[in-house]
């Protein structure tokens, strides 16, 4: 799948090696099997023809106010934070719960309704693939547990969602890009993309050096993750009796279940070890 995506969807394998984001020069992915066995990529992506470096392109932009223009209009076909016009949430079939979007066959573009019915079935796949953000407790677990009943969760949310919400895509007073977003929980991500593979394709975009240096360095992460010293083991076992100490399995009359302990001791130094080298390709 990860071939057919580099070799049709983003045109490395076609005459004019172009795809959905021109013309692409280079590209390296880490393959990561995540601990439940699903796979995902994390992929970092050159264009061909583009500035060499984010302040190259603010020279460029500053120099020539229609490559700005283009640049803008580039991001706005590329990237898109909004659900499509005259859509509406998705509702499960009535007697058929287990139909989701993700299981089905990409609508054909050769049929008479394929206009009619792809914004729809691209909001349908948005939501049922995790481009919708919603809060759990993951997104609070740095913060202390004893406060959690004054979490705000807009505020206090470590992916920092929702995004503020935004009209159209401009370059600010820094000359930092900023996509349009007109639903602050749905990730960037390429519709083509999404609608060809049925899954999760977050996208992100890296006009500023802080974004695309924060990029390589997690890029690096994913890549090195594969040494585990001992440091890291003993970590990993402190962690797991620091969070049965706070809150211990209890039997059904409330005594503390040291044979449960036990497990789910081994159980969590187990997951804290293997999420760290869930890299595998």
């Amino acid at each position: 799948m990860i071939t057919k995506f580099f070799d049709i969807i983003l045109g490395a394998n076609r005459a004019s090696k172009i795809g959905i984001l021109g013309k692409v020069k280079g590209w390296y992915a880490a393959i990561e099997a995540q601990i439940r066995g699903s796979l995902h990529g994390h992929m970092l992506i050159w264009i061909e023809d583009a500035p060499a470096s984010p302040l190259d392109m603010k020279e460029r932009m500053n120099a020539d106010s229609e490559f700005k223009q283009k640049l803008i209009a580039w991001y706005d076909d590329i990237i898109c934070q909004s659900f499509p016009k005259n859509t509406v949430p998705y509702v499960a079939t009535e007697g058929n719960p287990k139909q989701l979007p993700v299981l089905s066959r990409p609508l054909d573009p050769d049929s008479p309704q394929y206009e009619q019915n792809r914004d729809q079935h691209h909001r349908d796949l948005c939501e049922n693939t995790g481009l919708v953000h919603a809060h759990n407790a993951t997104c609070f677990k740095h913060i202390p547990r004893r406060i959690h009943s004054l979490i705000d969760p807009d505020s206090d949310c470590r992916f920092e969602l929702p995004r503020p919400l935004v009209a159209e895509t401009h370059f600010d007073d820094d000359d930092d890009l900023v996509i349009r977003c007109e639903n602050g929980n749905l990730n960037g991500h390429n519709p083509t993309a999404t609608l060809c593979l049925g899954c999760n394709t977050d996208l992100k975009q890296t006009a500023s050096g802080s974004v695309a240096m924060a990029m390589v360095e997690y890029m690096g992460n994913y890549t090195i993750k594969l040494q585990l010293d001992t440091a890291i083991v003993f970590s990993a076992l402190c962690a797991s009796i620091k969070a049965l100490q706070n809150k211990p399995p209890q039997d059904v009359d409330g005594q503390i279940d040291k044979s449960e302990m036990t497990r789910l001791m081994m159980v969590k130094t187990t997951n804290t070890l293997v999420g760290k080298r869930e890299l595998t390709g």
